[in-house]
């Protein structure tokens, strides 16, 4: 005599209907972009390439993020820049708290970051993210500079920057570089680095406009001290429609591991990025500068997508979901690939599962 069956239990029952294709994963709601891509957000032409609109849609604007900037200075009392800066930081040209910008590229790279999304002009790729702007010299060769540098990381960490920008690299090609020749180039940013590496931060270099197959010196910097790749990105510059790398962008070469691309604008009338200048006009700004300040803001938005996340934790989801298809399957040339902020930000509901790239 046949006995009856026995009574699945709930786990073996669901498990059963979900090997059976009756249940299935929650789908991702649909998210619209649309109301992102405004004139101010076509004004700023590299915030289409990377698909910027679908992360904002998604909640990842910068707010409550925020990112030191490492440069010439800010000239904050700009419109641009009201509500965007969250501490005044320090002018070591003039031995200040605050900063002024007398060459412009300070605020030229914030604009690219940071820039207030208020119907006027361009705004930036974290247009919620707050900035806290450090100025340690105006034209020299940044190894003149290495005490302010290594202060200014620092202080902007202990401000509460998990995220430090910066759109500089000293004419050293990375190959040339090892552990001991830069650390008599830039002893004390070297140690202020390992340190910040190691609490949690991440630097953002651009490779250099140099043409050349290989990154300067700081972009490269994890080829000859391996431990501060978890907390570097090296930046490629493309042309504003992300089709190929500028016309002055060197390659991501060596640093391919943890270098990735996005629009850099390229030379010649209105091919640049728009950005604010420092008198508050908007002005155009080409190299691999920018696209730094592009990545670091691009950081920005995704950490407040993803709180829960680490700095370190968003730069891997970053860098993992890039564009490598077609020409960005090159790593000498594009590392990682193009930037792509809607793959960055995806994320199965509910499940918490994440999509894989």
């Amino acid at each position: 005599m046949l006995q009856p069956p026995m009574p699945l239990s709930l786990c073996t029952l669901a498990l059963t209907l979900l090997l059976s294709g009756c249940l299935t994963a929650p789908k991702q709601p649909p998210i619209d972009p649309s109301p992102f891509e405004t004139l101010e957000y076509q004004g700023q032409k590299g915030l289409a390439v990377i698909h910027a609109s679908s992360l904002y849609a998604r909640g990842g604007t910068g707010q409550g993020v925020a990112v030191a900037l490492v440069d010439s200075g800010l000239n904050s009392d700009l419109p641009e820049f009201q509500g965007r800066v969250a501490n005044p930081g320090f002018d070591f040209v003039d031995n200040k708290i605050g900063t002024t910008d007398r060459v412009g590229h300070g605020t030229q790279m914030a604009g690219i970051l940071a820039a207030n999304k208020n119907g006027v002009g361009m705004h930036g790729v974290a247009f919620s993210a707050q900035l806290i702007p450090f100025r340690f010299g105006d034209d020299n060769e940044p190894f003149f500079f290495d005490t302010e540098i290594s202060k200014s990381w620092q202080s902007g960490f202990d401000k509460g920057a998990r995220i430090l920008n910066n759109s500089w690299a000293n004419a050293i090609p990375a190959t040339e570089l090892t552990e001991a020749r830069y650390n008599q180039v830039m002893p004390e940013s070297l140690a202020t680095a390992r340190k910040l590496v190691q609490e949690g931060a991440v630097f953002v270099f651009p490779t250099g406009n140099e043409l050349k197959r290989e990154p300067l010196a700081e972009p490269g910097l994890p080829l000859a001290l391996p431990e501060l790749e978890k907390g570097w990105i090296a930046v490629v510059a493309l042309k504003n429609d992300g089709s190929v790398i500028n016309a002055k962008s060197n390659y991501c070469g060596v640093a391919a591991a943890w270098c990735i691309a996005v629009p850099g604008g390229d030379s010649g009338a209105e091919q640049g990025l728009l950005t604010t200048g420092k008198d508050g006009t908007y002005v155009q700004t080409a190299g691999t500068s920018p696209a730094a300040a592009m990545v670091s803001g691009a950081l920005a938005a995704l950490q407040s997508r993803y709180p829960e996340l680490t700095a370190q934790q968003v730069r891997e989801r970053l860098l993992a979901s890039a564009n490598r298809s077609g020409i960005y399957a090159n790593t000498e040339a594009y590392g990682r690939g193009l930037m792509d902020l809607e793959a960055a930000s995806r994320q199965e509901p509910q499940t918490g599962r994440e999509v894989t790239f």
